[in-house]
């Protein structure tokens, strides 16, 4: 009879003790906050400066959320209070010489996916800085939604302002975040940036300088066979980042430069203002991409009133643009005229040792 009371008194204990355990054990989980599966983040250097992503110099990178930079394809937006953060590993170095403005994108800015195409900061968030994490972002002050003016939402942040230096070379983790305005992470993107030991010897960015504000060249509509409405974009930068003038765009010549199908990029090193492959270099080429059985379509310089093309350095920056009214150092403007055939056309830029840049024309009815 002992016996028996004393085995049901051990499965009473065991029983209620595990139902602390349980209840306990379930309790702990309900408050425990799960990180949400990071989304992919690409990192590359920033299209207005040379050496942003070069160790021992100052952090120019954009961090893309949304890779496609389509317009028709909405990014994200942001809910008062909402905090999206770049947690920067300490290899990233904040540069006490250079102020955190949080009024203002001098620091950072975020964009909807093209070049010159900032989220507007006034009035709609707040740059701030968490120096315990060395993370960096923006706090929504009121709702920052992907419509209107912000339409199509945020793609890309833009680290600037030589707010950060790159310490060492390597491929460095980052992430971001999306905080609610509890706090907690609601959204979450993983990358590598890769920091450089030395500067590229060249390089080419796209860029809408030369456009009115919030006009972009990428992705414009055309008609077939006809001119596209806005020239295309490109700042070149050459040895020691200098920028690279007096380039245009000559014919293709598939005998010596197979690669580049659709022209050739060529600087005008004998100062007669015309392109000769004979006599001046040839700095790089343009890769054709056209719908299957296109034809007619073509990438050339703009042609000045006296006959000549257009060349870099000599195309005037808009001058809604500081500095504007005048020759941008690099730019270089490219006329594309697009085939017979609808779809899409994707010329790749290229500079020979350096990167190079895809432009999307897709014809009028947008296939």
């Amino acid at each position: 009879m002992a016996s028996t009371s004393s085995g049901a008194l051990r499965r009473g204990f065991t029983s209620a003790g595990l139902a602390i355990l349980t209840a306990a054990t379930l309790a702990a989980c309900s408050t425990q906050e799960t990180r949400p599966a990071p989304e992919p983040l690409l990192i590359v250097p920033a299209p207005i400066s040379f050496d942003g992503h070069v160790a021992g110099r100052a952090t120019d990178l954009v961090f893309v959320l949304v890779k496609d930079a389509n317009p028709a394809i909405p990014g994200i937006g942001l809910l008062t209070g909402e905090r999206l953060m770049v947690g920067l590993p300490k290899v990233f170095q904040r540069n006490s010489a250079s102020p955190l403005r949080e009024d203002a994108d001098f620091n950072l800015v975020l964009t909807r996916g093209w070049p010159q195409a900032a989220v507007r900061q006034k009035g709609q968030y707040r740059i701030v800085y968490d120096a315990k994490s060395n993370s960096i972002g923006v706090q929504a002050l009121v709702d920052v939604r992907p419509v209107g003016p912000n339409a199509p939402g945020i793609k890309v942040i833009h680290l600037r302002g030589n707010t950060f230096l790159n310490l060492d070379p390597g491929d460095h983790p980052v992430r971001v975040s999306l905080l609610g305005a509890d706090g907690r992470e609601k959204r979450a993107w993983q990358g590598t940036a890769r920091i450089e030991f030395d500067a590229p010897s060249a390089r080419l960015a796209p860029t809408n300088f030369h456009l009115a504000p919030g006009t972009n060249s990428d992705f414009q509509q055309s008609g077939l066979g006809k001119d596209s409405p806005h020239w295309l974009g490109l700042l070149l930068w050459g040895a020691a980042g200098s920028p690279m003038n007096n380039v245009g765009v000559a014919p293709r010549d598939l005998s010596r430069h197979p690669r580049y199908t659709g022209g050739l990029l060529v600087q005008d090193t004998n100062g007669d203002g015309r392109l000769d492959i004979s006599q001046d270099k040839v700095v790089g080429g343009i890769i054709g991409a056209a719908p299957a059985g296109a034809k007619g379509q073509s990438a050339t310089s703009p042609v000045k009133a006296d006959g000549k093309p257009l060349l870099s350095g000599q195309v005037l920056r808009h001058e809604k643009y500081p500095g504007g009214g005048k020759p941008n150092p690099g730019l270089l403007a490219v006329r594309f005229h697009t085939g017979d055939t609808r779809g899409l056309y994707r010329p790749t830029f290229e500079l020979i040792g350096g990167n190079g840049v895809q432009f999307t024309i897709p014809t009028a009815d947008g296939r």
